[in-house]
């Protein structure tokens, strides 16, 4: 029996819905007294992904990105998306809504362009203390005020999906490099050190990483929803749907008491002493019930954050191998795309054809995001995702763009690479090459200890402001083991000031994009390493990147003549290197390939 696509091709939104719904929330609104409503992409859990019963956002207006939000009031509704999506926002959703550019606009200050007094309401549990609290302050004075009230959207939705139930299972040892009590041990002891009693965890990959499980509640992220009280002593207390515990077995033992989601909020009045919260996870409506059952909290950034992000040994050896693993995937897809006749593929027939490479890989559970299969004008959608009726024909002279990654046992992958479908405009070449040398110059950086994305991020975009160009995205975003690919706290942004730690796992990925023509991103996995101090310097802590990924770069799309030496050398000797770590892996005809596709500039 043929296995189902992790990927589905279905279009998910349903714009023309879009104005009747509205109507419908306003109605729910103005029967509060309210006088507008804030709509979210996110859960009780603050992930970035979401099961099909929290796509809120998505239900009420047609937007399928995976970042953004919608503001409701009587005459207006605003639709906020990051630089990502200022294209797609536009092609999905109907005039009632009006996108607006996040993070350039606020919505505090919307809010005071189109609204001169009222009461917005919110669900407490679908933002966090931070957000509203930040929300409150930029609008003192103006006659505007935030009230916690019942969620409108789920009131007006009468075929929402029910909450996800997918079976966790335990992350063995040899792959966390840790035990759950060795984890435990360490974030007790931050714990003490602190003075607290305990730390509420929301985050589910943070509840993943802790006690060594994962699961299935969400597409392409290998988690289990639910909440986590820790305590100063290591024990726990797991919130979580006991059915999906039942894989479990006595893997997380005594010292981990296990209750019905429902029991919370309930357990969180009972808590004694300092607790931890994080104000940019915790849910407002967590925060409120600590306030009103007078605990102190203490808020500090989530202790397991910082330990997850910074992987162990046996953690960046098993992500070496299984990048490995999916460097052969690549390249066996590369060949076979290579060999088919022009013409004859569509987007989504790429993305088929990648995903059975992948599952040629018994260790592959998911693909770690929908891959991202983008032809000609498509590519320049920096997000876009394929549907039956978005997909269109590869076609001769565009470029097709394949940002795509793996959910394997033992790690996380993500990479894009943007191939020639057959000979490419001058144009297009000397942008692809600009985009490579942000790629390499970030790949070949040493910088001391202290530094954070937004001390990096320019090396990515230099090249490509010296030709008056750049692209409306971070660089590159932190990767999970196992887990999200999309993992904080580090970045690689203009906006990022947590400092780069060894052992973080980012991306890698400077693009541009031409509206409506093309679109290039090329992106590599890097690890941070500790780099050997040069005899002459005085920097106490050096660090280098690391490379995980190791396939081809298309060097049709490659104008030599604007590299440097220095770039050549790189270029070709990561080329070497991808022959030397893959070639044995491939077959026959893919070694072929790669060595023309590896061959020396």
């Amino acid at each position: 029996m043929t296995k189902a696509l992790y990927q589905s091709f279905e279009d998910q939104s349903d714009p023309d819905q879009g104005p009747e719904r509205l109507r419908l929330l306003r109605h729910e609104i103005a029967a509060r007294g309210l006088s507008g409503y804030l709509v979210p992409r996110t859960d009780v859990h603050q992930g970035e992904y979401v099961a099909a019963r929290d796509e809120r956002l998505a239900w009420l207006t047609g937007f399928t990105g995976s970042a953004g939000f919608c503001t409701v009031l009587p005459t207006c509704a605003g639709v906020f998306v990051d630089g990502r999506y200022r294209v797609q926002v536009k092609t999905q959703v109907r005039d009632v809504f009006t996108p607006v550019d996040w993070p350039e606009v606020k919505v505090p200050d919307w809010l005071r362009g189109n609204l001169t007094e009222g009461t917005i309401g919110f669900d407490p549990w679908l933002h966090t203390l931070s957000e509203i609290e930040g929300y409150s302050k930029a609008l003192d004075g103006s006659g505007i005020t935030l009230s916690p009230c019942e969620n409108l959207i789920d009131l007006i939705w009468p075929d929402q999906p029910e909450a996800p139930m997918a079976n966790a299972f335990a992350y063995e040892e040899k792959y966390a490099g840790k035990t759950h009590l060795q984890k435990r041990q360490d974030i007790a002891r931050a714990l003490k050190d602190a003075g607290q009693n305990a730390a509420v965890i929301t985050l589910p990959d943070s509840l993943a990483w802790l006690l060594n499980i994962r699961g299935g509640d969400v597409s392409h992220v290998p988690i289990a929803h639910g909440f986590v009280i820790f305590h100063s002593d290591a024990s726990a207390d797991l919130f979580m749907t006991k059915e999906k515990l039942s894989s479990i077995g006595d893997h997380l033992g005594p010292d981990i008491r296990m209750h019905t989601p429902d029991s919370f909020g309930k357990y969180l009045s009972t808590l004694t002493g300092s607790v931890r919260i994080d104000p940019d996870n915790v849910p407002m409506a967590v925060a409120s019930i600590l306030t009103i059952a007078g605990i102190a909290t203490e808020r500090a950034q989530d202790p397991t954050i910082l330990p997850k992000a910074c992987k162990n040994s046996v953690e960046l050896m098993q992500a070496r191998d299984a990048h490995l693993r999916d460097a052969a995937a690549m390249c066996e897809f590369l060949c076979w795309l290579d060999a088919q006749a022009i013409g004859t593929l569509s987007e989504i027939d790429v993305a088929v054809a990648l995903e059975g490479f992948r599952r040629a890989d018994p260790a592959l559970t998911d693909i770690s995001f929908d891959t991202i299969s983008a032809s000609g004008p498509n590519a320049a959608l920096p997000h876009y995702s394929v549907t039956k009726a978005s997909n269109r024909q590869l076609k001769e002279g565009e470029v097709m763009l394949v940002d795509s990654g793996g959910q394997y046992l033992d790690g996380t992958t993500d990479i894009t690479r943007t191939i020639a479908v057959g000979p490419q405009p001058d144009a297009v070449k000397r942008a692809f090459t600009r985009v490579l040398q942000g790629m390499i110059a970030i790949s070949k950086l040493r910088f001391p200890a202290g530094m954070a994305g937004r001390d990096l991020d320019a090396f990515a975009r230099a090249a490509l402001w010296a030709a008056g160009q750049d692209f409306n995205h971070g660089t590159g975003h932190g990767v999970g083991q196992f887990l999200s690919v999309h993992e904080g706290p580090q970045r690689l942004s203009r906006q990022s000031t947590i400092a780069f730690e060894a052992g973080m796992i980012l991306s890698n990925e400077p693009g541009f994009y031409q509206e409506n023509q093309f679109g290039i991103r090329t992106e590599n996995l890097l690890v941070v390493q500790p780099a050997a101090l040069p005899e002459e310097g005085n920097i106490k802590t050096l660090f280098e990147f690391e490379t995980l990924t190791f396939v081809p770069i298309d060097l049709r799309m490659v104008m030599a003549e604007m590299l440097s030496e220095h770039e050549k050398i790189w270029l070709n000797t990561y080329h070497q290197t991808c022959r030397d770590k893959i070639n044995h892996r491939l077959s026959a005809h893919s070694r072929v390939w790669l060595d023309q596709a590896t061959r020396p500039i």
